[in-house]
């Protein structure tokens, strides 16, 4: 009687467990990349308003590591802001005025709805325009481009943000009856709302960062380390209605202005104060940060991203002044004084 021998063929035959796939990460962003038969519809209306950071054929933004960077005026960002900000007022005073006829609070609500579009989607280009043309401070790290998976969210968010916001402040506080006008004294008025909004921003923003059962409100916004505008609005639903509708509303009961007057505060934050532009750190300088007594925290969101920790600073959206009164003022990383080329305006 002979020993069996193993089967050694049965046993080469088996194969080794296969290992499981690697999840891409939430930010991956490569369909930009691929073939356009292969987007879908968000990713082909972001192409189509030409709204992304990076776009397959951009030049790449030059290093602005160590360098000292362009000046931007104040004159020369109100000379851009205003008119376009201004623009759905004048035509819809000069509309009652040549007409006679009131606009419908429906009529109104598409007009600025689709006005304020036109506003962001300009704004969003020239930032991203300048970007290419001044570089980044952390210029060898690339901007995190709108999401694989996220497209459809980013693009919601966007939409939520400027159809919300006139459809709130038309429900309380639009006079069909009265001519679009300014007070003399909207200088002051864009002062006092932006201190306002930022102070419930402030809080709401420091407790989603020292609360613990808070941060899981926050946490996906900090996914994007190389934030670009296209990423400002990107966030767990909790926090999108905070940022849209209750941080307005609340505003708004401090300080109950007119339809005109808000339209205008509201039209400006994307530009000079929202996150929309400020997550974006062009490797440029923008005025009045140098002598206004509200320095504006535009070229310090970058860097807060990349920290990502629970426990930071530089809370406030609009300026650092609850940030100083409140004690979490911190300094900033990225650029000072001295990083500034005063004598190199830039367009």
């Amino acid at each position: 009687m002979t020993a069996s021998r193993p089967n050694t063929d049965a046993a080469s035959s088996t194969t080794a467990p296969s290992k499981p796939a690697i999840k891409p990460h939430l930010m991956t962003s490569t369909w930009h990349l691929q073939d356009p038969s292969t987007w879908n519809f968000w990713q082909r209306m972001l192409v189509r308003l030409d709204l992304l950071q990076q776009p397959k054929d951009a030049p790449k933004a030059p290093i602005r590591v160590g360098e000292k960077v362009p000046y931007y005026p104040a004159w020369r960002q109100h000379a851009w802001i205003f008119p376009r900000a201004a623009a759905p007022l004048v035509i819809h005073y000069a509309y009652m005025r040549l007409t006679g006829w009131t606009l419908h609070p429906v009529a109104a609500f598409f007009f600025y709805v689709i006005s304020f579009k036109l506003f962001a989607v300009a704004s969003v280009r020239k930032f991203n325009r300048m970007a290419l043309r001044y570089g980044y401070f952390d210029g060898m790290a690339p901007r995190d481009g709108v999401p694989d998976t996220q497209s459809r969210k980013v693009v919601l968010s966007l939409l939520g943000t400027i159809s919300i916001r006139p459809l709130f402040a038309l429900c309380v506080a639009y006079d069909r009856h009265a001519l679009p006008s300014l007070s003399w004294y909207f200088p002051l008025q864009l002062f006092l709302y932006a201190c306002i909004l930022d102070f419930f921003f402030y809080w709401y923003h420091r407790a989603t960062h020292e609360v613990s059962w808070a941060w899981r409100y926050h946490k996906k916004h900090h996914m994007t380390k190389h934030p670009n505008p296209l990423l400002s609005a990107f966030a767990d639903e909790e926090q999108e209605w905070g940022d849209i509708l209750i941080i307005p509303f609340l505003t708004w009961l401090c300080m109950p202005v007119d339809f005109s007057t808000w339209w205008m505060c509201t039209s400006l934050r994307p530009w000079g104060c929202a996150h929309v532009l400020a997550d974006d750190d062009d490797g440029l300088h923008l005025a009045p940060a140098r002598y206004g007594p509200l320095p504006r925290r535009r070229l310090i969101r970058n860097a807060y991203h990349r920290r990502g920790s629970k426990k930071s600073g530089n809370y406030g959206k609009q300026t650092r002044l609850w940030d100083a009164l409140f004690g979490t003022k911190m300094p900033r990383q990225e650029w000072t004084e001295e990083a500034i080329d005063w004598d190199n305006t830039a367009w």
